[in-house]
Parts: C-alpha cells; structure tokens; sequence
C-alpha cells in the first residue's frame, strides 16, 4: 500500500529538537547582540560573524552601513520574537525588507544545527546505534516514535526486498533538520549490518521531500557526515541560502520540490500525519490543485485516499475542523482518523492500520 508519511516539527520533539515557541526563544537569543551589563555582546558568535562577512565589499572592508542595516534587523527580530507567532510569520509581515529575512534565515539554521547536536540522535559514529537507544536519554529517543516507524517499515522485510517496500514508502518533511535521514542510515547500517555507502545508497534513494529544504546534505564532499558538526560563519551563509522559508515557497510555488509532492499525494493510499500542525498554508502544498498531474509514468492515480494523524493538545473542536479542512481541499479522502496524543502513543494505537506487511 502506498503511504506518504507528512512529518512536522511536533513530531521531533521526541527526540530533543524544539517546538516553534522554543525555536522563538533560540533565534531571540541567537540574534540578540545586545550589550549585556558586563560590556560583553550578546548573541551567537558565529551568527555575528556571518553577518559581519555579508557586510565586507570585494576589498574585504565592511560597508558600515549595510553592517548596521543587518544589526538592526538582527535585534529587531530578536526582539519581536515575543510577539510572533513564528518566525515564518514575522518574516512573512516583514517581507519587503530583505534584511529580515537574512538575518532570521541565519538565526533558523544556526538553531536547527545546534538543536541537531544537542538532540537525543547519537552524533559519536563510534557508538553503535543500538547501544545508544539502551543507554542515552533513553527517555527520548528510546521512548520516540523513531524506532516504532522503523520497525514498521522493516517488519518482515529482508534486505533484497527492502527496495521493494520502500518505493511505496515517501516522506513529505516539513521541517529543516536532517534527523529522520540520519536516524535511518544509523538504524540500517545496525538492523542489517550493513557497510556504510550500501546504507547510503538507501537512504539517498529514499523518497523523501522537504519543501523547505534543509540546513545542509548529510554527507559533505568527501563523504563526512555533517550532522553534529558546527559550521564557521561562511558555511553558514551558504546553508542559510539553501532554506526557504513561507514567504519563499509561495513565491516560488510551481518547483521540483513542490511538484514531486503533488505527484506523491496524488497516488498514495494513506497519509499520515506525525507532529503536523495542518497549517493551511502547508495543507495547501500537499493538496493544492488535485488533478493537475497526469499519468506519465504508469503508475496510477488513486481515487481514494485514508488519512491517519496525531492531534496532539488539540481539541475536539479543532480535530473536527481539520477533518472538515482536509476533505474540502481533497475529494478523494475518504477516511480521516486523528487521534489527540503523541507519534509515540500514535503508532501504538494503529499497529495494524500502518502494517506494510502484505
């Protein structure tokens, strides 16, 4: 059965990454380079050093003025993160003015770097994964959904049909970490005793999309994994400019990216829901326009579709009003169950529904 697995940041707080009101407070505090009472300025060294770097002409001095541009925007966003909703929201009402957006693009992906880092996802490649899961903050990574997802997708499956099952399998990843990714080449290298470039190779033939793409490709150019390792301020403007955020996504609506997931969507049997927020403005990317794409390739459309997803801290007023949103944005759904509890609980309460096993 074909399943899209539509992955949002609630989902990641299980392992240690942050909600949006905590990624709020660490871009506050990235971008917050205010003098402290000690004299000493505040704020993410590296971040202030790339925005230093930004500022320099083609004979290495800095521009004063667009220095103090992009300061100002700095501690401007630093300050207001209070009052947003997100930051993608902020940057949204302040989308004419391109200093916001590089300053809060920076302030993103250093947050998403150092979430990644310090989260429960082991980043020692000398630790076997399995120990790890015994042995460190077993509360979140053992206790996740990380491992109850890769059980599922692994059950009954050996390694000469593991292609098989996961080309029914995508992953529409909302999100800028590459925590899924990493967790999945460190879990089939252990499950299989795999070497690494054969886990590799399967997990960059992996049908997974970010439609606002990530803080980086896992592997650097000489075959180095990157997660856990903290870039320098001229890294970090160049994996800055690899994110989009709302504004940029809209703006750039009909892509690549965009229309693979059309494409997905249209010829999936289930859609899962882990950690979403159902956003109408992410709803929108998954089921926008349905019928646009043709068959070209053989592969089918389907004409019914069930969706399974977590609802967690939602109310039952709110779960009816998705249910009522997603049907409307999609004819074709035929079936949506949304429970109020986390991936955890979720993939406990449909073992049988989220089977692959034929």
């Amino acid at each position: 059965m074909r399943t899209v697995f539509v992955i949002g940041a609630g989902a990641n707080v299980e392992i240690g990454m942050p909600s949006g009101e905590e990624l709020k407070t660490k871009i506050a505090d990235i971008l917050n380079f205010s003098r402290k009472t000690d004299g000493r300025r505040g704020g993410d060294d590296i971040v202030f050093d790339a925005i230093n770097l930004q500022s320099r002409g083609t004979n290495d001095t800095v521009n004063s003025s667009m220095f103090d541009s992009l300061y100002s925007a700095a501690i401007n966003t630093s300050n207001a993160m209070a009052l947003s909703g997100s930051i993608d929201n902020f940057i949204e009402s302040r989308k004419n003015e391109s200093g916001i957006a590089f300053c809060g693009k920076l302030a993103i992906t250093k947050a998403i770097i150092d979430a990644e880092y310090n989260c429960a996802l082991p980043h020692d490649n000398n630790m076997p994964l399995s120990r790890i899961i015994r042995e460190k903050n077993d509360d979140f990574l053992r206790k996740s959904w990380y491992p109850l997802i890769f059980q599922k997708i692994v059950e009954g499956c050996q390694l000469n049909t593991l292609e098989k099952r996961l080309d029914d399998i995508s992953f529409i990843i909302f999100n800028y970490d590459r925590c899924f990714e990493y967790f999945m080449y460190n879990s089939l290298k252990t499950y299989y005793n795999l070497e690494h470039i054969t886990a590799k190779v399967i997990v960059q033939n992996l049908h997974i999309n970010h439609p606002y793409g990530t803080v980086g490709d896992l592997w650097d150019e000489r075959d180095r994994l990157t997660f856990g390792k903290m870039p320098h301020s001229t890294q970090l403007l160049t994996l800055a400019d690899k994110i989009k955020t709302f504004t940029e996504n809209v703006r750039d609506e009909v892509n690549a990216s965009n229309n693979r997931i059309l494409y997905l969507i249209e010829r999936t049997n289930r859609v899962v829901f882990l950690g979403f927020a159902y956003h109408d403005q992410n709803t929108n990317i998954l089921f926008k326009q349905p019928g646009k794409l043709y068959v070209v390739d053989g592969v089918g459309l389907t004409d019914s579709i069930t969706c399974y997803g977590t609802g967690y801290d939602f109310s039952d007023n709110e779960i009816a009003s998705i249910y009522n949103e997603l049907k409307e944005k999609d004819k074709r759904i035929s079936n949506i169950e949304i429970l109020p509890v986390k991936c955890s609980e979720f993939f406990q309460k449909f073992k049988r529904e989220l089977s692959f096993k034929s």
